[in-house]
């Protein structure tokens, strides 16, 4: 019988309802969860890992990027295999690998047996599976809340973005990259360790989870809503040289600014600039199609 740690985020949409369905499934499936409940406010998923780690547990984790994001030390130090279910917003991470959005297709893929390893980026000693970013997506991510996620999803992201960006003034940044170094003023740096970002954006049209390489894009229009037009590029992951944005690929890179600014890590603030980054070759190993 195989252990197992299961970690439903109750505030991930659908959470409270699927915890129960979800144990109950496996149990039927003759696997032993090891902890009956979990609650983030009280509990760490990383603490609980470690507790458990000599037991070898498969660790599922039921939610967003973030919730994934609170589980990836552990699951790199003592190399646990993780089975997501995507149940966030965004779900950037069950994308790129095409893990299926249906809760129990996603289930299924426990007993299909295939462990992917993929690269794991590194922010000021922050791991982050899918990306960081400065500018106008940390003043969204700070300022949306939690129950406007549940609700609304996405829209809740659209709807803070078109509030802040009116007040908003681009970011003086430096950019090194690889011993290259570019400066500018940018509305927005994101730095992807995979392919996909926000909603479904695509960062560049080449990028994999398992590429061993970190790719950023600074978006650098004079005005805000210039930025409207690159969407249709911003959603493939191709941009021509005559496109008001920077792409940058290397295996690290340092972005600093005049004065220290927030960062978003899998979409929640965990550090500040300067940040320094880099990539752990496939360092995490995950339940995939």
């Amino acid at each position: 019988m195989e252990n197992i740690l299961v970690f439903v985020n109750p505030r991930a949409r659908q959470g409270n309802q699927l915890d129960s369905e979800i144990k109950n499934w496996l149990k039927d499936q003759g696997y032993n969860v090891l902890n009956s409940s979990f609650d983030p406010k009280h509990d760490k998923i990383v603490d609980i890992i470690k507790k458990h780690r000599d037991q070898k547990p498969i660790v599922l984790v039921g939610g967003g990027d973030g919730s994934v994001n609170e589980a990836l030390p552990a699951l790199v130090q003592h190399q646990l295999p993780l089975l997501l279910i995507p149940l966030g917003t965004a779900n950037n991470l069950a994308r790129s690998m095409e893990i299926p959005t249906d809760y129990k297709k996603a289930l299924e893929l426990i007993n299909q047996k295939n462990i992917k390893n993929i690269d794991v980026g590194v922010a000021n000693d922050i791991h982050f599976v899918n990306v960081i970013g400065l500018g106008l997506s940390t003043q969204v991510n700070r300022l949306v809340r939690s129950e406007w996620k549940r609700w609304l999803g996405v829209f809740a992201f659209v709807f803070m973005a078109l509030k802040v960006v009116w007040r908003m003034n681009p970011l003086r940044v430096q950019i090194e990259c690889d011993g290259k170094r570019h400066r500018a003023y940018s509305w927005q740096i994101s730095v992807c360790n995979g392919r996909n970002y926000g909603n479904g954006l695509v960062i560049h049209e080449d990028a994999t989870l398992d590429d061993n390489t970190l790719h950023a894009l600074s978006t650098e229009v004079e005005k805000w809503w210039q930025g409207f037009a690159l969407i249709p590029s911003l959603l493939t992951g191709k941009f021509r040289k005559d496109h008001p944005v920077t792409v940058l690929s290397g295996q690290s890179m340092t972005i600093s600014t005049t004065r220290p600014m927030k960062v978003d890590v899998d979409g929640d603030i965990k550090t500040k600039t300067p940040v320094k980054l880099s990539v752990l070759s496939k360092a995490l190993r995950i339940f995939a199609p």
